[in-house]
């Protein structure tokens, strides 16, 4: 028996672990006490992970389609390859690289090594097609900050350890350990506030996790931009703002404010549910605080008015003054500086590349989930026929699942890296064995500038690959090597090189990172420097940087073409015109407004089949207000039926109230199908069949899918 100082990359915190290893198998996970970072924490779903790792369930040898969806049979790697190079080959000499498309999961981008060979797999084929599930996570978060800040690698962060004011909207860290802000000792952070004498202040439809040990102001599903507004109303009209800061760092505060100035809150009241005065109370508490910071995530990205809603959450902390101040909305410190490189290599963009079909742009370079269907079911050039799906679940994490089952049905070529199959991959030609976290090194690149205190840390693998399983990044550059185009590299010169011999593997680029970075050892000439050998051999456990982030930073930051936060791009005028004509009147057909919930034992679609995290008994329930159940004539344990305009599920019913009257929440990710038993067994359904992918309910500068606040109808079942 041995054990291994390794670190979780199952979400974005990145909790320090220690790996029990007996006979080269993994027996055990727990919270690695001596990481300066988490400091011992990990959540359930990270000590799960020994359970996915050793999952009977588990693909461990290539499979290929031997009949209809879901049958395979196994066949060696040599076989697998060969086939697909040579359909590959014939697809990109016939119809061009564009024919090509892939589409990355969550998972994927935790793995240095699969995210950076995936992107530079597409680049080697010439296709832009690179989709991902952020089109229902973060795509709002990423343009809002390419409109206001001018990238969409420019993220701020809430600077909680120094704050005195936390508001957060649309948000439950408690359940998600922070997204978009890493931090694993968040409640601690959390709760330091209030220790402090400072307030935390949660708004959410539901009494979330968060929500039960804060204030909680339980707003109506769908109306953030309007209580918003109403806040920047209080700043603006009780000269609350910091005027100095908004004359030399921003445009268009004063359109922001006539804007505002029509939603004061004894006019939006009626509208959020939230009275007038409380909404006074926040706004001129938030602004007297000596550090104020507003946070949101998934809940206000995945609405009608996504990129507005962010757009707006960063404007409180922007016009009070809080923007690149201590308690603020800080530019997380990263000694690799990732956005810098993500910016100088093309791939911090924002509308550089647009679906075929309906037009809709990339967010950091990653297209909506939504439009995959029609991008590969409409005739025309550019037309995808062969996907690589990889670590991803489509079919049940995005609107209109059905159709796009269909859609991968007539492609050429499917080709999934993954763990199990799933109900996406079930109607693969091939799935490939990938690897997990503990079977592959790596260092965290792209979520060094959002952890809550500047830290780095590296890994070896854990243990050797179960059974046939290869490191993606392999697969990738096997491919584009057999196919003559060199090697996944993103460069010409790369590829170039590779031709020649000259291969860099991912531990070769992770250790020039590091090395050249601002802790390296700059290749021998700062002795106190660190490279990736010297941190997984010398400091294991990870090295904290510093203690907290410096401000005084946003100079260096801003990338717009006048160096200003822009506060009323023309985009952003748009949708506070659209907003001005929505409707908030209840629809008497569809009277309720769902939305949806994360679950302490869930992580998306992808760890339902462990035994800790779905153990026996365990249901998805739709949570309801007493009020709104009793209406119904619905028990505490009732099925009911959920109707939408685009769809219909059968679910148990949770009688709660922690939910808002008028509102009712389902949690994601249920509803399988696919290979793995104890998820099939689990039962459920997929909330996604009740969101529409119909071009019309997309969120307009994101091309987010809306899946919170839509409009239901719920019947006791018949």
């Amino acid at each position: 028996m041995s054990e291994h100082v390794t670190f979780c990359r199952v979400c974005e915190p990145l909790c320090g672990l220690i790996a029990t290893v007996e006979d080269g198998k993994l027996t055990g996970l727990r919270g690695d006490p001596d990481n300066p970072h988490s400091k011992g924490f990990v959540c359930t779903k990270g000590v799960a992970m020994a359970e996915v790792q050793n999952d009977p369930d588990r693909v461990l040898r290539p499979l290929r389609r031997v009949g209809g969806p879901g049958e395979f049979g196994e066949v060696s790697w040599d076989e697998a390859m060969d086939d697909i190079v040579r359909r590959l080959t014939v697809l990109h000499d016939t119809y061009g690289g564009r024919s090509i498309g892939m589409h990355f999961g969550n998972p994927m981008f935790f793995s240095f090594s699969a995210a950076f060979w995936a992107k530079g797999l597409m680049a080697a084929l010439g296709s832009p097609w690179f989709f991902s599930m952020n089109s229902e996570d973060a795509s709002a978060r990423i343009a809002a900050s390419a409109i206001l800040y001018g990238s969409p690698a420019r993220h701020p962060i809430p600077d909680v350890p120094r704050t005195d004011f936390l508001l957060i909207i649309g948000a439950n860290p408690w359940v998600s350990h922070g997204s978009m802000w890493h931090d694993p000792r968040h409640r601690e952070h959390i709760e330091g506030v209030v220790t402090r004498g400072g307030r935390v202040v949660v708004v959410d439809p539901r009494r979330t996790e968060t929500a039960r040990r804060f204030e909680h102001l339980p707003i109506a599903a769908g109306t953030d931009a309007v209580f918003l507004l109403s806040i920047l109303h209080v700043l603006f009209a009780e000269d609350l703002v910091d005027r100095a800061f908004l004359d030399r760092w921003t445009t268009g505060a004063e359109t922001l404010a006539s804007f505002a100035a029509r939603r004061s809150p004894e006019a939006t009241e009626a509208i959020t549910g939230i009275p007038a005065a409380t909404v006074r109370d926040v706004a001129r508490s938030f602004a007297r605080a000596k550090g104020a910071v507003l946070y949101g995530r998934t809940g206000t990205c995945t609405q009608k008015f996504g990129t507005l809603n962010n757009v707006l959450q960063d404007a409180v902390n922007v016009v009070t003054g809080n923007l690149d101040r201590p308690g603020g909305w800080i530019f997380g410190w990263d000694p690799i500086d990732s956005a810098t490189m993500a910016e100088r290599l093309g791939l911090a963009s924002y509308g550089k590349v647009h679906t075929r079909v309906n037009g809709l742009p990339d967010s950091y370079g990653l297209l909506p989930a939504t439009q995959l269907a029609p991008d590969i079911t409409t005739p025309g050039a550019g037309r995808i026929r062969s996907l690589i799906t990889v670590g991803c679940n489509p079919v049940l994490a995005a609107p209109n699942g059905d159709r796009l089952a269909e859609a991968l049905e007539s492609l050429h070529l499917h080709v999934s890296l993954d763990l199990y199959v799933n109900e996406t991959n079930r109607h693969a030609h091939y799935i490939l064995p990938g690897t997990t976290m503990f079977e592959r090194e790596d260092v965290p690149v792209v979520f060094l500038d959002r952890l809550m205190k500047p830290f780095l840390q590296a890994t070896e693998a854990v243990v050797a690959p179960a059974g046939e399983a290869r490191p993606e990044w392999t697969v990738f550059d096997e491919i584009a090597r057999r196919m003559g185009l060199g090697g996944a590299y993103q460069l010409p010169i790369q590829r170039f090189l590779a031709k020649l011999g000259i291969r860099p593997s991912p531990r070769f680029f992770a250790d020039v990172l590091i090395r050249a970075s601002k802790v390296g050892d700059l290749f021998g000439l700062r002795r106190s420097g660190t490279s990736f050998n010297k941190l997984v051999r010398r400091e294991p456990h990870g090295r904290l940087i510093r203690e907290s982030h410096p401000t005084g930073v946003l100079a260096r930051k801003l990338k717009t073409p006048d160096h200003r936060v822009q506060l009323a791009d023309p985009r952003i005028v748009g949708e506070l015109q659209r907003l001005e004509a929505e409707s908030f009147e209840p629809d008497p057909d569809y009277p309720l407004r769902l939305i949806g919930m994360r679950e302490t034992r869930s992580h998306n679609s992808w760890m339902h089949n462990a035994p800790k995290l779905m153990p026996e008994g365990r249901q998805q329930a739709l949570h309801m207000h007493p009020a709104d159940a009793g209406a119904l004539s619905l028990a505490d344990g009732a099925t009911a039926t959920v109707t939408s305009r685009s769809g219909k599920v059968e679910v148990g019913v949770a009688v709660s109230d922690e939910m808002r009257s008028g509102t009712v929440a389902l949690p994601h990710g249920w509803g399988h199908h696919g290979g793995w038993r104890r998820a099939n067994a689990a039962g459920g359904c997929n909330s996604n069949l009740l969101a529409s992918a119909d071009l019309e309910d997309l969120e307009r500068l994101a091309a987010m899918s809306v899946l919170n606040a839509i409009p239901v109808r719920v019947e006791p079942l018949r």
